[in-house]
């Protein structure tokens, strides 16, 4: 059996990193996770510009090509320094960069996640939106 992957875009911070990737291989039964990283990815995805926006679909991209990924996880965290915001407006983001990829990546399955902090390094994603293409 070929290995399976998923592609993740998500922030910088390592805090999220590991509870985040075991949620996806758990829900998704992948072995490896495509990491696309950015500050304040979830804002980043919602309101990037065109050039902005190109450039990380390049990676998804690569991640589809290469691996055969079939699924895009877009996942924003609680107590983020690149988009210091309300739970309520990450969720809003989320979903506003899945309907925005959506759009774009035809055929690609769609999960928004938030990491919601659950004390001293304790970080619980819980799913937001899920697109089934």
């Amino acid at each position: 059996m070929p290995d399976r992957f998923a592609t993740v875009v998500t922030c910088i911070d390592g805090r999220i990193h590991g509870p985040l990737g075991q949620w996806v291989r758990d829900r998704l039964g992948v072995d490896h996770l495509d990491l696309i990283t950015e500050p304040g990815a979830d804002r980043v995805l919602a309101t990037a510009d065109p050039a902005e926006l190109t450039r990380l679909l390049d990676a998804v991209g690569v991640s589809r090509t290469a691996h055969g990924s079939g699924t895009l996880v877009l996942a924003g965290h609680a107590d983020c320094a690149g988009n210091p915001v309300s739970e309520a407006e990450h969720h809003d983001q989320l979903r506003r960069a899945a309907d925005r990829l959506a759009d774009v990546l035809p055929g690609l399955r769609i999960l928004a996640v938030h990491t919601g902090s659950c004390g001293t390094g304790c970080w619980q994603p819980h799913l937001v939106d899920d697109r089934h293409m």
